[in-house]
């Protein structure tokens, strides 16, 4: 990643306002390296880093560059086959859906509805939040194919 041309071992001190070094310094960050390291999921993530401060580290270490987090609001990026349900689900039902290796909206639905009827810890209420969750999708698919009593 290239900064302002500042050398990798270069002290936050000498580079980043006091209010941005000493935040980062609480975080035992000193240098442009470790800035770099972070940048950018992890440097947006961390504790005391908001969109503002994230915006002016970027500012000063990152020029010409912006990171974008994905939108969760966003319901099309929200729902991309490929994403993961961290975040998107209650943390109760994502571990419970994890621990039978669905972890992306395309396995949740694959599952769904069936297979996820039968995954113990799966009641109503997160069947509910998948539900919520997946929306038209899930209304349009949830319809269970009765067997045929002529048979």
């Amino acid at each position: 990643m290239s900064t302002n041309s500042f050398a990798p071992d270069t002290p936050l001190q000498d580079v980043l306002p006091l209010n941005l070094w000493r935040l980062l310094a609480r975080h035992d960050i000193r240098t442009v390296a470790q800035v770099e390291q972070l940048y950018p999921k992890k440097l947006w993530e961390m504790h005391y880093v908001g969109p503002v401060r994230f915006r002016e580290i970027e500012q000063y270490l990152f020029s010409g560059k912006k990171y974008e987090p994905l939108d969760l609001s966003n319901p099309d990026v929200m729902l991309a086959d490929g994403a993961s349900l961290e975040g998107i689900l209650p943390a109760r039902v994502f571990r419970v859906l994890k621990r039978h290796r669905i972890e992306t909206v395309m396995q949740l639905k694959a599952a769904y509805p069936l297979r996820l009827s039968e995954i113990s810890g799966i009641g109503s209420k997160a069947r509910h939040d998948v539900e919520e969750m997946l929306g038209d999708w899930a209304t349009a698919n949830s319809r269970l194919k009765k067997p045929d009593a002529r048979r």
